[in-house]
């Protein structure tokens, strides 16, 4: 959905949610997925993850590696639905790397990705994008940042689903 710049807001409007707010239903899935992996733990492991069960998920998906503890991130693996959202590319590059072209969308992101990184625990919201958001085609979102690791101490990957 496209709307003239006017009628969008200055910047953009983040709501956080919870998990169990979510409206999408390939988010639901996403998450719900999540959940049957970590069963007790804190979060699964990247390992855990198989893609077989998560086809009909895979367009919305992204699976992001942490670097540094969070200094920097690298996308993976990133679905369709996530690729055409951004007019720049991401997949297979750094923030760091992205920056170079779409400074304001990272300096974004770095703050969006480091919460489950920090928090060691999920994070969603609804996004209302504003007129800063150049390197963005879409108005709105919901997304969902899943952590992931190896043990309960520090998140190493990032899976995300996003509807744009």
């Amino acid at each position: 959905m496209s709307i003239a710049a006017p009628f969008l807001p200055q910047t953009s409007i983040f709501d956080w949610i919870a998990l169990d707010q979510l409206r999408s239903a390939s988010l639901r899935i996403g998450a719900a997925y999540w959940q049957s992996l970590r069963g007790d733990r804190l979060f699964p492991a990247r390992d855990d993850l198989k893609a077989r069960d998560m086809a009909g998920m895979l367009p919305y998906m992204s699976l992001v590696k942490v670097i540094d503890g969070g200094a920097d991130f690298e996308h993976r693996i990133v679905g369709d639905v996530i690729v055409r959202a951004f007019s720049v590319p991401i997949q297979n590059r750094r923030f760091s790397e992205i920056a170079r072209d779409a400074p304001e969308l990272i300096e974004v992101s770095l703050q969006l990705f480091r919460k489950p990184v920090e928090t060691r625990a999920p994070v969603a919201w609804r996004q209302k994008t504003g007129q800063e958001a150049s390197h963005t085609v879409f108005t709105e979102s919901e997304i969902v940042l899943l952590p992931l690791g190896q043990n309960q101490d520090a998140v190493d990957h990032i899976v995300g689903f996003g509807v744009h």
